[in-house]
């Protein structure tokens, strides 16, 4: 399990004592947590105020992953792709998703992925290669109600997410860092990358053509 960046204030002690607790069980698992020294503002996990919505968002969070932004909740538009990150990237994601809606009119879903190891191990257990596997989240995050193509990001290599156009079989560019070695501030770097917030717009309007 590697931990989300922007999982809301508060949260991260509760997370690593889930994680902490799945340790000496017989059906647990280890997790590794990924840290970040880039600071990302709690405020855009959007953490829900009503306890029900916010048990649901906790569930999510130790199953793989949460819905973060619904285009059609912000601006009334229906959407036309899904943007989903990992870690430290999901402002770019955020960001993107922002204005696509409001310069370009184009309805973008935002997931967050706090383990795509467990989303990983989900699918397989979809397509029964995992016995003991549960598989809901995938429709949590993925519904087929929303089809989307997706533009993945994060900053570790792209084929971390690559997996991702599989449970739907949908269109998928995977961006991230394939090479390493290069110095500078984190927006050069970002940009270089090509996982700053331009990109993931151009690739998520190559997405829907």
């Amino acid at each position: 399990m590697s931990a989300s960046a922007i999982e809301g204030s508060g949260e991260e002690v509760e997370d690593l004592l889930h994680a902490l607790s799945r340790l000496g069980e017989p059906d647990g698992t280890s997790s590794y947590l990924r840290l970040s020294t880039r600071p990302v503002a709690q405020n855009l996990a959007n953490v829900p105020k009503d306890e029900k919505a916010r048990n649901f968002r906790r569930k999510n969070v130790h199953s793989g992953g949460y819905r973060l932004r619904d285009s059609s909740d912000d601006h009334g538009l229906s959407p036309s792709v899904a943007l989903v990150g990992a870690g430290a990237v999901m402002p770019e994601a955020v960001r993107a998703a922002e204005l696509l809606e409001e310069e370009g009119g184009i309805g973008a879903d935002v997931i967050c992925l706090t383990s795509y190891d467990l989303v990983f191990r989900a699918l397989r257990a979809r397509q029964g290669l995992d016995e003991n596997g549960e598989y809901s989240i995938l429709e949590t995050l993925f519904p087929e109600s929303r089809k989307l193509p997706i533009v993945s990001v994060i900053d570790g290599h792209p084929h971390s997410l690559a997996f991702l156009g599989g449970i739907q079989t949908v269109g998928q560019t995977c961006l991230g860092v394939a090479d390493f070695g290069q110095s500078g501030d984190v927006d050069d770097l970002y940009e270089h990358y090509g996982i700053d917030a331009e990109t993931i717009i151009g690739a998520a309007l190559d997405a829907i053509g």
